[in-house]
């Protein structure tokens, strides 16, 4: 579950202002901050070493595509959820969002500088809802964006998926990023 960098940083103010600004948590704002995006960092990290573990597996392992008549791309997203499975890294972006909220939730409970005044499964909870409405939101203008190219490149006649349909993707996705506000 990767967010774009502004829905990240929305996602954190909003955190901020639920639990902080309302004294669900007692924590200093900018430790808080620091704490909650470098937690994302480790779980965007840990989902790129899966990809690139998963690519160093098969790419050890060529023999098996011929085998098992899978192509690379196919091999890869087999191998990365099994990899997955055994790290305990949910793929699914929603179970994906309940693990971060729970990774914040133990650094919550953990510092015994942080001062909480609610059930820690209320906390989890809301965090969870926070951030699977981020991801929601960042898939609608993901779902938006990918609509947008693809009138185009019929319109033009480009090949979807080909480095032009890229640029045009990457077009339409920074234009329904500003349409939402995130500039």
């Amino acid at each position: 579950m990767r967010l774009h960098p502004k829905i990240l940083e929305k996602t954190i103010n909003r955190l901020v202002q639920e639990l902080v600004e309302t004294q669900v948590v007692e924590v200093d704002k900018d430790t808080f901050v620091f704490k909650v995006k470098q937690i994302f960092e480790e779980a965007q990290k840990e989902e790129k070493q899966l990809i690139e573990d998963a690519k160093k597996i098969l790419k050890d392992n060529l023999h098996l595509l011929d085998e098992t008549g899978l192509d690379s791309v196919r091999a890869v997203a087999l191998i990365k959820r099994k990899l997955a499975e055994e790290r305990n890294i949910h793929l699914n972006p929603f179970e994906r969002a309940n693990q971060i909220a729970r990774r914040i939730m133990d650094w919550i409970m953990e510092d015994d500088e942080i001062e909480i005044y609610d059930e820690p499964y209320n906390i989890r909870k809301k965090m969870a809802k926070i951030i699977r409405e981020a991801v929601a939101e960042q898939k609608a203008i993901e779902n938006e964006a990918m609509k947008r190219a693809e009138e185009e490149a019929l319109k033009r006649n480009i090949l979807i998926g080909s480095d032009d349909w890229n640029f045009i993707y990457r077009k339409y996705l920074a234009e329904v990023m500003k349409e939402k506000g995130y500039e």
